[in-house]
């Protein structure tokens, strides 16, 4: 950790983490002497039990400078927020990103409370509507809570300081004398609420000061990181299989992540993404594929033919949260994106193998389904018959 941010021989700067601690705690949260020893000791339904780790780092949040390193026509690398005091001392949040289930409803709401103080609930957050949000290249790359977010706590700063100026006047004092805190302007004798403001500004401008902001209680800004070259957040999965040697079945009977995603804004919100993401990944290891016959048919146009996992092939998660903060961006945030995805199938793949490695069996290719690992287990035995 002491020697980043890192550049390596790929010019890839690594702002921000601690990677073999991560691998470290996985290895204590998943207690790999105790795997071990229930391993040697084998289990009483002769399944065998496998232990496996998969870790991963992606950058996200990629800049300017990045696209247009690969070349790419469209040269994306910073997105734009609006902001508005509504009269009720409610806030508007206008992004252009779209949400498709990482709950952005809920974590631009926090960005925006802890520059402003407003209750999230007295928040509106318009998403993805291009007639009505600052312009936007979208919702990819694991950019939106870094770039959009970054915006969005801009374009509250530059709003704090409009309302500190109303405030002040309102409360007969210094502007260097107020702060904001729980949606209130407050000096050295009294308090205003945000309502107050909407209220003086929307209905009785004749109290402003004479040298207010005429941009008044709205404010669109933009954020670029500096330097852009992105943020990279990385984790460390652990899961412990249990393997039928005679149907080829696999169960997932304990799954540990340890994640660094820097400055967390909802710790809720990204454990139920990266919960998700590793039910995708085991899905991905276990169960989906989409095959096609000579004739280039799909064989598995239903759900009755492609597999996935439901609630009975999914374990209980357990994760710990590594945060060290990117000296690269606003509050510290790097993307979550698809950390809990890339690495399960590498890891239930060496679970499996691990489990596999007394009968001299190996996968490597994913679906792992039952008719792989019997004809896995069926080679590794002809193997040895011919070696004899």
């Amino acid at each position: 950790p002491e020697q980043m941010p890192y550049t390596n021989v790929a010019n890839k700067c690594f702002d921000s983490g601690d990677y073999p601690e991560a691998v470290r705690r996985a290895a204590k949260m998943i207690d790999v002497d105790t795997v071990r020893a229930r391993q040697k000791a084998g289990e009483p339904d002769g399944r065998l039990i496998g232990l496996g780790f998969g870790s991963y780092t992606e950058q996200s949040a990629h800049g300017t400078s990045v696209f247009a390193s690969w070349g790419v026509q469209m040269t994306p690398g910073f997105e734009q927020a609006g902001v508005k005091l509504t009269p009720d001392g409610g806030l508007e949040i206008r992004i252009g990103v779209q949400s498709h289930g990482q709950g952005m409803e809920t974590t631009f709401a926090q960005v925006a409370n802890t520059v402003l103080g407003i209750d999230p609930a007295k928040m509106t957050v318009i998403h993805g509507d291009t007639g009505q949000t600052p312009y936007s290249t979208g919702t990819y790359a694991s950019r939106s809570m870094v770039m959009a977010g970054g915006a969005t706590s801009r374009a509250c700063k530059v709003l704090a300081g409009r309302m500190a100026k109303i405030g002040a006047h309102l409360l007969q004092c210094s502007e260097a004398d107020v702060d904001i805190r729980n949606g209130k302007i407050i000096g050295p004798g009294g308090e205003v609420p945000m309502s107050e403001i909407g209220r003086v500004w929307y209905l009785n401008p004749e109290e402003l000061p004479d040298d207010v902001d005429m941009g008044g209680v709205e404010a669109v800004e933009g954020y670029r990181p500096d330097p852009d070259h992105g943020t990279f957040s990385y984790s460390t999965h652990a899961a412990v299989i249990a393997l039928d040697p005679a149907l080829g079945t696999v169960e997932v009977l304990d799954y540990v992540v340890v994640e660094d995603c820097g400055t967390m804004v909802n710790p809720m919100v990204v454990s139920g993404q990266v919960f998700g993401g590793a039910a995708q990944g085991i899905g991905t290891a276990l169960y989906e594929e989409s095959p096609y016959d000579d004739k280039g048919q799909p064989l598995a146009s239903t759900f009755a033919d492609y597999m996935m996992p439901g609630p009975t092939e999914i374990p209980s998660f357990r994760i710990e949260h590594m945060i060290t903060p990117s000296p690269h961006t606003e509050h510290g945030i790097k993307g979550v994106g698809e950390g809990g995805a890339i690495p399960a199938a590498a890891l239930i793949g060496n679970a499996i193998n691990d489990a596999l490695r007394a009968t001299g069996a190996e996968i490597n290719q994913t679906p792992i389904t039952p008719r792989r690992i019997m004809a896995a287990i069926a080679a590794a035995e002809n193997n040895k018959e011919a070696a004899e």
